[in-house]
């Protein structure tokens, strides 16, 4: 497979797990194209052009040749100069890479990682919530992502990979599409009465069992093991990062128990805990590995040899 290839399958297979449906990716595509076709000249040349194929802008091809033909990738959950090199240091070992893998965005990724928590919003329309509700609490929250962001040094590794001459990418949401579908599917398999049971669920999960042993298994953050769980909505597992600590309040009011999230802001799980909303945190490195290995799966039977590092868990589904 060629760099361009693989990247296409991570998207179309974001795409295949997206909560909007492929419908509604046709949507936003088509919403881009039309934004950009109504932009004077000089709008249309400052324009990512990109955003006309590819509905995930913390997603892309951050160097190399799309048509260069991959046999070996080297994948992280975070990639920074360090893994980089780590990469030119497996080459001198008789394991050159092809190609490097980020799962969190890098480059012109990271910078646009706001434009992709819309994904939120249908999670929690499908879990009840009325679309304006469920729209205008993350609102403020987009705004402050892209602050957030706004002073990392965005293009460190990508540079370190272009002097090594490294060809490396990045893919976050189409992998955080799989961990959601995958674990909401679940536990909508498995119904789970309690807490204490959702817990148990997820453990049985191979990547949150290794987490266990590593310190970094499902935890709960809001209620106890005993506490009912209601109606669950699997809310923190994509669509960019953490979303608004309003949320918790119209959870309350919309017939939500719990929340099965990734991770959660120290603030966001006080709102939680003061609406009696419970909140299992599955664990953050373990639910992006979910999500990658779901994807990876697909490469390895094309045929490419992967290599993990930078906590990344590989596990097959195909073995």
């Amino acid at each position: 497979m060629t760099i361009q290839e693989i990247f296409e399958l991570c998207i179309q297979t974001g795409i295949d797990n997206d909560p909007r449906g492929r419908q509604g990716i046709e949507k936003l595509l088509s919403k881009n194209k039309k934004e950009y076709s109504e932009l004077t000249a000089k709008k249309k040349a400052e324009y990512d052009k990109d955003r006309l194929t590819n509905p995930y802008s913390d997603s892309a091809i951050h160097f190399g040749d799309p048509n260069k033909v991959i046999k070996r990738i080297l994948i992280g959950i975070d990639i920074d100069s360090a893994e980089v090199l780590l990469a030119k240091e497996l080459e001198r070992m008789g394991k050159p890479i092809d190609l490097i893998v980020s799962h969190h965005p890098i480059g012109k990724a990271l910078a646009l990682l706001h434009e992709v928590m819309d994904i939120q919003t249908e999670v929690l329309v499908k879990a009840g919530m009325p679309e304006n509700i469920a729209e205008g609490t993350l609102q403020e929250r987009l705004a402050q992502v892209s602050r957030d962001v706004a002073p990392i040094n965005h293009y460190q590794p990508i540079d370190t990979a272009k002097i090594l001459n490294i060809p490396i990418l990045n893919v976050h949401t189409p992998a955080d599409n799989c961990v959601w579908h995958f674990v909401d599917q679940y536990i909508q398999d498995k119904k789970p009465q309690t807490v204490g049971e959702i817990i148990d669920c997820l453990k049985e999960i191979p990547e949150y069992n290794k987490a266990i042993k590593l310190q970094a298994g499902p935890v709960i953050f809001s209620g106890e093991e005993k506490s009912r769980a209601g109606k669950i909505v699997v809310s923190g597992m994509t669509g960019g990062t953490g979303g608004s600590e309003k949320v918790y309040e119209r959870m309350s009011h919309y017939g939500i128990g719990t929340e099965i999230a990734m991770h959660i802001a120290e603030k966001s799980r006080e709102e939680a805990a003061k609406h009696y909303i419970n909140v299992v945190i599955a664990g953050h490195i373990a639910s992006d590995s979910i999500g990658l290995n779901l994807i990876v799966d697909k490469l390895e039977k094309a045929g490419i040899e992967i290599i993990p590092c930078s906590g990344y868990i590989r596990h097959s589904r195909e073995k």
